[in-house]
């Protein structure tokens, strides 16, 4: 890629310009560029400010919904940039969607995967010797062939697009080892300007991709993840027999569009199959033991609406564009909210009203826990299980949270834009809203109740749900022998009851106000001063159920779950000098103390004391992500930065 101030020649409709690199564009020549080569008349939001940075050869991360437009953000480029727009994608159907709609706009474009034919792979090779091409697609596993690798070296390639980006990191929810490999190619390829696209990724994810990518200085775009035509729900169900019951109505009472239903199994997939077919016409199924010729006939039968309704696993979901996608349900718990969100994104993309209902029962959970133990019983793939350990627990906070769900998945990806809208209105949350009734203390819930506020109180706030019941429960797993947790007072106290009471009672803690969350990429939870009266013998237990009627879940991403007594506050805008001495003072106790920073503070805690500059310990209490035993560890050192004198 020529360096800023090299003479470029840049492509303008059927117009050839020698220009400075990089290229910036007047609004009318951008749009004029959209409206002849894309028809479309105005860009979508994002789309432009993504586009600018690319022509102006700036690396970018682009996270947007499915049906959101991210293909014009790199397609509209390569055609103005001078060299080759080369675009890493995961899977060949939606390769061959891509090229043949470029062709239709007279744009030069090649996907090059090993479903080629000889002959038609020669084709695309003389394509890129003789510089035909504007865009080539490639799957990631070309990267292993040294031959097409030192082609492309001969090449200029303007820019490098890296779509389903969140296929890149462990924490995405379809993680790929070949996309490990793009980091290589992009520095052999003498680093073109980067644009990692994806439709699912949370901040964690995306830190990972700009690492993994060695993105410079990216524009980070995060957009569009409210869908105000979707329904979300979930159905509590007791037994697998009422789960298809309540699918068969659902589908019924769906009379128009398509209907996609996503299991976790093969088995599951042709279960469902088999029972809707019963009394349904048009029924088909999708999973990865069938041959690659099946999948694809399946692919194209629901693509032309010959199969109305159809079971599958995720392996069927990135690159399905249909827009009449009324009903999406989930059978079968995923394994996180970025794959829940990535399929319920199927529905609905005509911008009508669409249903999507995820149906819960206990024992699916068993399926999900034996992918983590395949994991875990890799060599390598400890952490991998950790991983997955927390995704579900995310997914299961989802299951649970009592407030809009639109909101808490806004919440969860970091759309604040759209999350200032406020509730959607439609979700089973909006439509009827939790109550949260008082309950009887039995003696048995008040003594393990006492043990989980001394256990967190004993912990300091460093650990998650999860952790803490482990603790109580005196699990000998390595984690809990290399935390030291053998050394706490109440460890084991409560071994006696299973992980989902336990579990359950550490909920009914945090909905009553006894414990709090903090943080939301690695929550954790903390006794608040109500908790603290308890444990120096103040007052009695009032517990209040989670949610009313309680599915029972056996963890849950805490971060949706407020504590009563938190004050929540309206967003002010951080003072960037303040919060940045804040995340100095935050390095200097995290190294006193030996811990990772984020457990004595989460960024968007330092955000909310640089914005509302707390000056008393009262006030400090108020901000989300701060409890007592906080204010009493670090608060004086936090109003000394806030007030100055530090």
């Amino acid at each position: 890629m020529p360096a800023v101030g090299q003479s470029s020649i840049l492509r303008l409709g059927s117009r050839f310009t020698t220009i400075l690199f990089p290229i910036h564009l007047t609004v009318d020549d951008l749009t004029r560029q959209l409206s002849e080569q894309f028809g479309f008349a105005k860009f979508r939001p994002g789309q432009e400010e993504v586009i600018r940075a690319v022509l102006a050869g700036r690396d970018a991360m682009t996270v947007m919904p499915t049906g959101q437009g991210k293909s014009l953000c790199y397609q509209l480029p390569a055609t103005l940039l001078p060299g080759l727009t080369l675009v890493i994608s995961p899977l060949i159907a939606l390769m061959q969607d891509q090229v043949a709609s470029l062709k239709q706009r007279n744009i030069k474009a090649a996907a090059f995967h090993s479903g080629l034919t000889g002959s038609e792979k020669h084709r695309v090779i003389q394509d890129l010797n003789q510089k035909r091409l504007q865009l080539l697609y490639l799957a990631p596993e070309r990267m292993q062939h040294e031959g097409f690798l030192q082609l492309l070296r001969s090449l200029w390639v303007s820019l490098l697009v890296v779509d389903e980006a969140h296929c890149i990191s462990q924490w995405g929810h379809d993680f790929r080892p070949d996309y490990l490999k793009i980091g290589r190619l992009r520095q052999e390829l003498t680093n073109p300007p980067c644009l990692a696209l994806t439709a699912t990724a949370t901040s964690r994810v995306q830190t990972d991709l700009c690492k993994r990518l060695s993105l410079r200085d990216p524009l980070k775009l995060v957009a569009g993840f409210r869908r105000p035509n979707l329904a979300l729900s979930v159905r509590p169900c007791q037994s697998r027999q009422e789960k298809l019951a309540a699918l068969e109505r659902l589908v019924r009472e769906t009379e128009k569009g398509t209907i996609l239903v996503y299991c976790a199994t093969r088995r599951a997939v042709e279960e469902v199959a088999e029972w809707l077919g019963q009394s349904h016409q048009s029924v088909g199924y999708y999973h990865a033991g069938l041959s690659d010729e099946e999948r694809q006939l399946v692919h194209d039968d629901f693509r032309r609406g010959t199969v109305r309704i159809l079971a599958a696993t995720n392996a069927f979901g990135m690159g399905i564009d249909k827009s009449d996608v009324r009903l999406v349900v989930h059978f079968d718990i995923p394994g996180s909210v970025e794959a829940y969100y990535q399929e319920v994104g199927r529905a609905g993309r005509d911008g009508r009203p669409a249903a999507c209902v995820l149906l819960f029962h206990e024992r699916d959970l068993a399926t999900q826990e034996y992918f983590i133990q395949l994991a875990a019983k890799d060599p390598e793939g400890a952490e991998r299980a950790e991983r997955m350990k927390t995704l579900l627990q995310e997914m299961l906070g989802y299951v649970s949270v009592p407030t809009c769900r639109q909101l808490s998945i806004l919440d969860y990806f970091s759309d604040e834009a759209e999350r200032a809208l406020g509730p959607c209105g439609l979700c089973d949350r909006c439509v009827a809203p939790v109550r949260q009734p008082s309950r009887e203390v039995s003696h048995d819930d008040a003594a393990s109740a006492k043990a989980i506020l001394e256990t967190v109180s004993w912990c300091r706030g460093r650990f998650g749900v999860s952790r803490i019941v482990e603790m109580l429960r005196g699990s000998r797993s390595k984690a809990m022998q290399a935390s030291g947790a053998e050394d706490c007072p109440t460890y084991g106290a409560c071994r006696a009851r299973s992980k989902l009471s336990m579990t359950s009672l550490v909920k009914d803690l945090i909905a009553s106000g006894y414990l709090q969350v903090e943080g939301t990429e690695y929550p954790t939870i903390d006794v608040t001063h109500k908790g603290r009266e308890i444990l120096h013998g103040i007052g009695a237990l009032d517990l209040r159920q989670a949610e009313e009627p309680q599915p029972n879940v056996s963890a849950m991403k805490p971060s949706y779950q407020r504590a009563a007594s938190v004050v929540v506050l309206r967003a002010s805008p951080a003072d960037p000098q303040l919060y940045e001495r804040l995340r100095q003072l935050r390095t200097e106790l995290a190294e006193e103390e030996g811990v990772a920073a984020f457990i004595i503070f989460h960024d968007k805690t330092l955000k909310a004391i640089a914005g509302h500059k707390p000056v008393t310990s009262a006030a400090l209490m108020e901000i989300p992500g701060i409890g007592a035993l906080k204010v009493e560890r670090y608060g004086r050192r936090v109003l000394a930065v806030v007030n100055g004198d530090k």
